[in-house]
């Protein structure tokens, strides 16, 4: 046997992402043996503890390759969107003719599938690569036997009952040669969290077959959590049904918010991420009393405040018992009709918003979170002048909120709730504002680089960067500044 060296070097495969210290769902480093990993083909070749790895001879013509033991079987499903990670070593170079593939077998509703992908190959001989792939349609994933790549749904179906994870690699068949292996790790996904919250224009007004029947399809590649469902069935595709307002009641399995719009630009934002959608909306509900944050006339706070701190611990432990990681990107709020209908309301909703941001950053642990609200159109309130003005100015004096104008977005013939088409781009307003708050700041064309491009595109369009209402000389300054931090960098 040869003495193989255990440099590592990293190489690309797949795709390469940086280590975190998330929970993994299954490891092996073999430092105290195999682990429970067989040889699969190579004439039934005997796995080799050698070290800190394993190894196997090659022993015949067929494709050298390790099967998993039970640890990285069964219900994998968190594992959607998240990694496999290894190390690979050959003792024979160049890597030919074959490549290094990973392929995973599980159940799904059309009977047992396996995906395959191919890694890159060593460079070297008897050095351990690294490797980390993308659990994710969203690579060159490919259904075996159909040559096509699976569709999200597909995916999570395999993920939730593997029944089979091999890593295959072999080159020229030759008596004195080495496949090695060592260092392999599943992780969840780490999950991007978006709250969304309010009242009966968050919850939804309007039936999804009044707009293209793509609307009506499941986003299976989002999570959705939404606080009206009893039991509550934890994570669910992003879809229709979601609303609890009662202009939904005739036939509430169709009806929808913003969630849907919001979901499908965030894939665009964020093609190779988890994302989680968190919704809590009662129509017909008070910031004033409903949403209020401890008061001395509310100590404990509203019942919708409590309702929502509820909502967020039961995410939270949902996220925890799945082992994801998080991070918590954004608030979206879409309120304040009620208000508009007192006086008193009227005039306390400027420091009601500014304590209900202030309690929603504080309880979720993120002084800095991203707060973005649609302002409501005036529908004929007695008072809804004041509550416009107030969440105009709140936004405006906080660096890490927002506000957009809902004032050309159509009505419903109620004359208070936004229609389907109109609920669609309500979603799109609310992701289009994530930009604000996403480096760099002056990247107006969206290509991830602040540039010479951004500038001759915002001049010809120009864009409201800081959120302050106004496109002008200040964003124009925001993106120049970007430009120039690119070019120092």
């Amino acid at each position: 046997m040869r003495n193989y060296s255990i440099q590592l070097v990293q190489a690309l495969c797949g795709l390469m992402v940086t280590a975190s210290a998330q929970a993994q769902l299954a490891q092996s480093d073999f430092t105290a043996g195999t682990d429970g990993w067989v040889t699969a083909n190579n004439a039934g070749a005997t796995t080799l503890h050698f070290g800190d790895f394993i190894t196997q001879k090659d022993a015949a013509p067929e494709d050298m390759a390790f099967i998993a033991p039970a640890s990285f079987l069964g219900d994998k499903s968190s594992a959607y969107r998240g990694k496999l990670s290894f190390e690979v070593l050959s003792s024979q170079f160049p890597f030919v003719p074959s490549r290094p593939s990973v392929q995973i077998t599980g159940t799904t509703l059309k009977g047992p599938m396996t995906l395959s992908i191919d890694v890159a190959a060593p460079v070297r001989a008897n050095i351990f690569y690294q490797c980390e792939v993308l659990l994710s349609e969203s690579m060159p994933w490919e259904v075996v036997g159909e040559a096509r790549t699976p569709t999200a749904n597909e995916f999570k179906q395999v993920l939730g009952q593997v029944t089979e994870l091999r890593i295959t690699g072999d080159t020229a068949a030759a008596s004195d040669e080495y496949f090695g292996l060592d260092s392999v790790r599943l992780d969840p996904a780490h999950v991007r969290v978006f709250f969304l919250a309010g009242q009966s224009n968050m919850s939804g007004c309007n039936d999804v077959r009044n707009v293209d029947p793509s609307w009506q399809v499941p986003t299976e590649r989002h999570m959705f959590y939404w606080d009206d469902q009893e039991p509550n069935p934890g994570f669910l595709p992003l879809s229709p049904g979601s609303s609890t307002a009662s202009c939904s009641n005739a036939d509430p399995a169709f009806y929808f918010g913003p969630e849907l719009g919001f979901g499908r630009e965030l894939e665009t934002l964020y093609p190779d991420d988890q994302i989680l959608l968190v919704k809590y909306a009662v129509g017909g509900t008070t910031l004033y009393d409903d949403w209020t944050t401890p008061t001395g006339e509310y100590p404990d706070g509203g019942p919708m405040w409590n309702q929502l701190l509820q909502t967020i611990d039961d995410v939270f432990l949902e996220l925890g018992s799945n082992n994801y990681t998080y991070s918590i990107e954004a608030f979206v709020w879409m309120q304040g009709e009620s208000d508009a209908d007192r006086n008193y309301q009227g005039n306390a909703y400027n420091s009601k918003l500014t304590n209900f941001i202030t309690g929603v950053r504080t309880e979720l642990g993120e002084p800095e979170l991203p707060f973005i609200l649609g302002r409501i159109k005036d529908a004929g309130q007695p008072h809804v002048a004041k509550v416009r003005l107030a969440q105009q100015v709140v936004a405006d004096a906080d660096p890490w909120a927002c506000w957009f104008d809902t004032d050309d977005i159509a009505f419903l013939p109620d004359g208070i709730h936004y229609d389907a088409p109109g609920m669609i781009e309500l979603g799109r307003r609310f992701a289009d504002r994530l930009y604000v708050f996403l480096d760099p700041r002056g990247d107006v064309n969206r290509d991830g680089v602040a540039d010479i491009d951004d500038l001759h595109d915002w001049t010809k369009n120009p864009v409201d960067l800081n959120c302050d209402g106004a496109a002008d000389q200040i964003d124009m300054d925001i993106v120049i500044e970007a430009i120039r931090a690119d070019e120092e960098q």
